[in-house]
C-alpha cells in the first residue's frame, strides 16, 4: 500500500535512491592529496565536487600547484555551482612570524540550485570527520572568502546616514 502524501502532492518527500555521500564511501585520493597538501605541501589547494547523479561518489576537480596564487585559487570557484575546497593559507602574524592556516571552505554561490545547496549542506558533516587540522568556513561570494584570508576588510553595513533622529 503507497502512503497518501497529501502535501507533496502523491510523490514522496525524500528520496531513498538519492545518496548525497556515504560516510563509508572510498575517498582515498582525496585523502591522500590532503595529506600531500598538510603534511609536505606539495599542492597549495584542492577543489573537490559531489557528482551530478547523486550516487555519492565525490570527485576531485582541481589541484592547485605550490606556487598558486589567492587569485588561481578563486578563479577555480565556479559562479552557479557548489563546491568544497581546502586552501592552504599563508600570512604573517602581529609579531612578523610566516604562518599557514588551511581552510575547509564550502563554497554555496547563491546562483546556485537550492537542491545543490541542500546536498552541499548534508554532505559536510562527512568530510568534517575525515579532514583534521581545518578552519572550518562557509561562503557564498569571492567578497567572503578575500574576507576570510584577510585580503579584504569586512565592510561595515551598519547605517550612519541618521535616518532616524532621537532629539
Amino acid at each position: 500500500m503507497q502512503d497518501n502524501h497529501l502535501k507533496t502532492g502523491g510523490e514522496k518527500l525524500v528520496d531513498e535512491k538519492r545518496v548525497v555521500v556515504d560516510r563509508n564511501a572510498d575517498l582515498g585520493d582525496i585523502i591522500k592529496t590532503f595529506n600531500e597538501l598538510k603534511l609536505r605541501r606539495k599542492h597549495k589547494f584542492m577543489v573537490f565536487r559531489l557528482a551530478d547523479d547523486g550516487s555519492g561518489v565525490v570527485n576531485l576537480e582541481v589541484v592547485g600547484p605550490p606556487k598558486s596564487s589567492t587569485d588561481d585559487f578563486l578563479s577555480t570557484l565556479p559562479t552557479s555551482d557548489c563546491r568544497f575546497a581546502i586552501y592552504d593559507h599563508d600570512y604573517r602574524s602581529t609579531d612578523g612570524r610566516p604562518q599557514s592556516k588551511l581552510y575547509f571552505i564550502s563554497w554555496l554561490p547563491d546562483n546556485a540550485t537550492p537542491h545543490n545547496m541542500m546536498a552541499y549542506t548534508a554532505a559536510k558533516g562527512v568530510f568534517r570527520e575525515k579532514f583534521s587540522g581545518v578552519f572550518d568556513s562557509m561562503a557564498k561570494s569571492i567578497e567572503e572568502v578575500e574576507v576570510l584570508l584577510d585580503l579584504r576588510k569586512e565592510e561595515d553595513d551598519s547605517d550612519d546616514d541618521g535616518d532616524f533622529d532621537f532629539d
